[in-house]
Parts: C-alpha cells; sequence; structure tokens
C-alpha cells in the first residue's frame, strides 16, 4: 500500500520525531523521494526546527542580558500573540521587538509558518477523520503483526475471577436442581 499526501501530513511529525516502525519509515522514505510537494512540506518543517533549536542555543552569546530577557518575554508570550490572547499593551510590547530583533521576527515567522501548515493539514483531513485520524493512517499502513491486541494483567485476573464464579454458580444451580 502506498502512502498518499495527506497521510503524509499526518506522518511527516512521527517521522521527524523517529515515532515510525522501520516499516513505515521506509514508506515514508519512499513517497519522500518521490513527492515534491511532500519533499518541499518535510525540508520547510526540519529547517524550522533546526532554527529553532539553534536559537535557543545562540540566545546567551548574542543578547546582552536586558535583551536576553526581553526575548525571553517575547518567547514566552509568542503563542499567546500568535493566538491574540495578550493583553493589548503586553501585544504592543510584543510587536516593537520583533520589529526591532531580526531574530525574534525570524521566529515570529517560522511560527506563524508551522500554524499554517497545521491548519492546512487538518482542513485537509478533516472531511475524512471520523475518530482518531493519525491512530487510522498508522493501523492502515502498519503491517498486521506489529500489533498484538493485549490486555493488562488486571484485567486478565479479573476475567478469570468473573469467568470462575460463572462457572461455580452454574454448578451450583445445576446441582440444586438435580
Amino acid at each position: 500500500m502506498e502512502i498518499t499526501c495527506a497521510q503524509m501530513d499526518v506522518l511527516i511529525s512521527f517521522y521527524i520525531e523517529g515515532d515510525l516502525s522501520k516499516t513505515l519509515k521506509a514508506k515514508v522514505e519512499e513517497h519522500l523521494k518521490n513527492c515534491t510537494a511532500c519533499r518541499a512540506k518535510y525540508d520547510i518543517i526540519k529547517t524550522m526546527l533546526c532554527d529553532l533549536r539553534g536559537s535557543f542555543d545562540s540566545n546567551e552569546a548574542v543578547f546582552s542580558k536586558t535583551d536576553n530577557s526581553r526575548y525571553k518575554t517575547f518567547q514566552d508570550n509568542l503563542s499567546a500573540y500568535v493566538d491574540n490572547e495578550l493583553p493589548s499593551e503586553e501585544s504592543i510590547k510584543i510587536k516593537k521587538f520583533t520589529i526591532n530583533n531580526k531574530k525574534a521576527r525570524k521566529e515570529l515567522e517560522d511560527t506563524y509558518n508551522i500554524r499554517k501548515l497545521m491548519n492546512d493539514s487538518f482542513k485537509k483531513t478533516r472531511s475524512e477523520a471520523r475518530h482518531d485520524f493519525s491512530k487510522n493512517v498508522i493501523r492502515q499502513l502498519s503491517p498486521a503483526e506489529e500489533y498484538s491486541l493485549t490486555f493488562h494483567p488486571v484485567l486478565k485476573v479479573a476475567a478469570a475471577f468473573v469467568i470462575t464464579v460463572l462457572v461455580l454458580s452454574a454448578i451450583i444451580v445445576f446441582s440444586l436442581t438435580l
């Protein structure tokens, strides 16, 4: 079974984090070799993640103590700013800092790009998703032998107890009727 682009939208994050089985990883890599659109998405996400990780490492070396605290405030409030959840005073501070700081502008742009990719991916798959789309995709693409139905030991003991009680009850009822 080949992977579709809609399935790749879900699997890219699992692939980047290394959370796929060997079989599924190979299928994703094959799709990335053959599909330029998915490869471009993968490259964008991978680049943004590397840039973000790099920005955390270089913050201390680039900024003075004052700038460092402002940048920390910027990072702490970035998600709320993007979601329009900040009070207007805080929002203005973030805007001013972003205008004056190239690294902050890049991080804000990356955040908007990630948000756009996530929204586009969600819109594509929303109509198809009845339950948990990620689990359905992985279940469809993974070989059956990779998943086995296992029960928690407590459930096994409880099931054995219930069966024992039912069998003993049946024996008692049967012996009383004789």
